[in-house]
């Protein structure tokens, strides 16, 4: 068996610790680099997909992996909202909510400030709508697959069987 592949158990740990990090500051000025973001939605503009995708990344940080599969995840839920008014109204409501705490737009504040606001509106409605549509979207991505290690679906390969299911190394082969 290849111990190269990740295992399921450990993906789960992988996704599970990553996602309860808070990013630093670090992919603020990528991210405004970055131009895949900039062709969202016309139902809720360009500084809001930023925003949102910004909003992604600090939920869900993975430092290996580049703004553009946080756009695409965004990118994705705009288009699933493209005939959801109730959808892109909860959007609307989020910015609205991160906006009005700062002086400045939110996307435009220190990472600190950021994560404060965020924490601030995390009992909002909103908040639990869009973390689920970004973690369902950017776990299902296969560039954040490749980079935990996590190998794919097995039911095409004939199932975990022999694609991990069997290497627990810590637990003896005879009872």
């Amino acid at each position: 068996m290849d111990k190269r592949n990740t295992t399921r158990r450990r993906f789960l740990v992988s996704a599970i610790a990553c996602s309860g990090l808070i990013a630093t500051g670090a992919g603020v000025a990528l991210l405004r680099a970055g131009s895949a973001w900039a062709q969202s939605s016309a139902a809720i503009g360009r500084g809001s997909a930023g925003a949102l995708a910004r909003m992604a990344r600090l939920l869900y940080p993975h430092a290996g992996v580049a703004d553009d599969v946080y756009a695409a995840v965004i990118e994705s839920i705009l288009s699933a909202t493209a005939s959801d008014p109730a959808m892109t109204e909860i959007l609307d409501a989020a910015i609205r909510a991160l906006n009005s705490a700062q002086v400045d737009d939110w996307f435009e504040v220190p990472a600190e400030q950021q994560v404060a606001a965020l924490q601030a509106v995390e009992a909002e409605p909103f908040f639990g709508v869009i973390q689920a549509a970004v973690r369902d979207r950017f776990y299902n991505h296969a560039a954040v697959w490749r980079h935990i290690g996590y190998p794919g679906s097995s039911v095409e390969h004939g199932g975990y069987v022999e694609r991990g299911f069997d290497d627990i190394d810590w637990l003896p082969e005879e009872v």
